[in-house]
C-alpha cells in the first residue's frame, strides 16, 4: 500500500511502510556498558581520569591510619550524605549516578562502599580490589566493580 501525500511515512527494512517515531524520542543508547549500565555518551557524567582516582585511594589509605580508623569510618559516614568519601572531599571529587550524573543516594553510597568495598573485598580476599583496579585503569567510564553495583561514577565536582 503507498501511503496518502497528506502522512510522511518512512519506509522500512523489509518494505513495508511505517509512520515516523514519536517526537522527542530520546536515541538508542550505542554500545552499552557492562552489567546493564550504559557507556557514556552526550549529557552523560564525564568520569575523571585515572590519576584522581588513585591519588583519591592513596589518600583514604592514609587518612585511615592518621585517624586510627575509627575516625575515618565516622568522617566517611557523614560524608556520605554529600555522595563523597573524605579524600575525594579533599580532592574535589564527587560520586554521582553513572545515567543520571545527579549525586549518588546514600543508599547507592553504602551499596558502594559497604558492599562493594567493605564485604566484597574481604570475602574475596582482595581479589574484586584487584579486578577493580584494573577495570578503572581499562575501562572507557572508569568504574570499578563497587561503581557497577552501586551504578555510580567518580567526577570532579563541578
Amino acid at each position: 500500500m503507498v501511503p496518502s501525500a497528506s502522512t510522511v511515512h518512512f519506509m522500512t527494512e523489509d518494505s513495508n511502510w511505517a509512520p515516523p517515531p514519536p517526537p522527542n524520542t530520546p536515541p538508542p543508547i550505542s554500545g552499552g556498558g557492562f552489567a546493564g549500565v550504559p557507556s557514556f555518551s552526550a549529557g552523560a557524567p564525564t568520569p575523571v581520569n585515572n590519576g584522581a582516582r588513585f591519588w583519591a585511594a592513596i589518600l583514604d589509605g592514609v587518612l585511615m591510619v592518621v585517624t586510627l580508623f575509627i575516625g575515618w569510618i565516622i568522617w566517611s559516614v557523614v560524608l556520605y550524605s554529600q555522595s563523597t568519601s573524605p579524600a575525594k572531599k579533599i580532592l574535589g571529587l564527587q560520586i554521582v549516578d553513572a545515567k543520571t550524573g545527579v549525586p549518588a543516594s546514600m543508599q547507592q553510597m553504602l551499596l558502594r562502599e559497604v558492599l562493594g568495598k567493605m564485604i566484597l573485598g574481604p570475602v574475596s580476599r582482595g581479589i574484586t580490589g584487584l579486578i577493580s583496579a584494573i577495570m578503572i585503569l581499562v575501562m572507557p567510564n572508569r568504574q570499578g566493580i563497587h561503581d557497577y553495583i552501586a551504578k555510580t561514577v567518580v567526577i570532579r565536582k563541578p
